[in-house]
């Protein structure tokens, strides 16, 4: 299919469009949201050679797609280096990191730091926080005071991207935020913020066909669409054809990968 886009002035007051990827969880469902025009996965697998034989599957296949690999959540930052060592060889263009509430978040954000310089200088792959954003926590603001904090740092340490997760805590109601009223105006401030900092931030989010305008309207550098289908377990299940029919709206965002490299 044609890759849809939107155009939208960005942070610096340039013409830009934002990207999408796909959540996936398996070999079948990167084949699958590649022939479906996906320019971006974002892996929700943690096993080096799983990701390393699904990298080279999408690199066979097609051209141009970033890959990212999103981190289970590590408790110190002996874990984190512990875990993230075996993946930076493993072919991926990102890594994801979650960072959680803790006191521990603040000590693992700086490490990433340290390490995503070191890697930008030999050509690894960019190391990315996320941050969550609990939908409970958001009409409080108490989730997005924690992660204005943790932001803040991210820009002192000169961190080149990092994620939004609003899909934390919603395991069983994904696309929660978008039933909230009203929607939290913070969010897009802080996306705001972030990008006129140099950051580049991704969102990761549940989004059916009609919330595609209002993700569009908080305008983040990319967005990682969650599976809300699931199965007689309750697992994800990547749909293509719902998929599809998301990414046909003519306002669906689309650009080229701009952390790949």
């Amino acid at each position: 299919m044609d890759n849809p886009r939107i155009d939208r002035q960005g942070p610096t007051g340039k013409e830009d469009v934002m990207r999408w990827q796909v959540a996936v969880r398996s070999s079948q469902d990167a084949a699958a949201a590649v022939r479906a025009g996906a320019l971006g996965l974002e892996l929700q697998v943690a096993a080096p050679e799983r990701v390393r034989a699904i990298c080279t599957q999408v690199r066979n296949q097609a051209d141009g797609v970033l890959i990212g690999v999103t981190l289970p959540q590590a408790g110190s930052t002996a874990a984190l280096q512990a875990r993230l060592q075996p993946l930076l060889e493993a072919g991926a263009d990102r890594i994801a990191v979650p960072l959680g509430d803790a006191a521990t978040a603040a000590p693992l954000l700086r490490l990433l730091a340290t390490l995503d310089r070191r890697e930008r200088g030999r050509g690894g792959p960019a190391l990315v926080p996320v941050l969550a954003l609990p939908v409970h926590e958001l009409a409080g603001g108490t989730a997005v005071d924690r992660v204005e904090s943790l932001a803040s740092l991210a820009r002192a340490e000169g961190l080149r991207a990092v994620l939004l997760d609003l899909e934390a805590g919603a395991a069983d109601t994904p696309g929660a935020v978008w039933r909230l009223r009203p929607l939290p105006a913070r969010v897009p401030a802080l996306i705001r913020a972030l990008q006129g900092a140099g950051i580049e931030v991704g969102v990761q989010v549940a989004v059916r066909r009609e919330d595609i305008g209002r993700l569009v309207d908080w305008a983040p550098d990319s967005a990682t669409l969650v599976c809300q289908e699931r199965d007689a377990q309750g697992d994800p299940v990547l749909d293509v054809d719902r998929l599809l029919e998301r990414l046909r709206d003519p306002r669906t965002p689309q650009r080229q990968p701009a952390l790949a490299g």
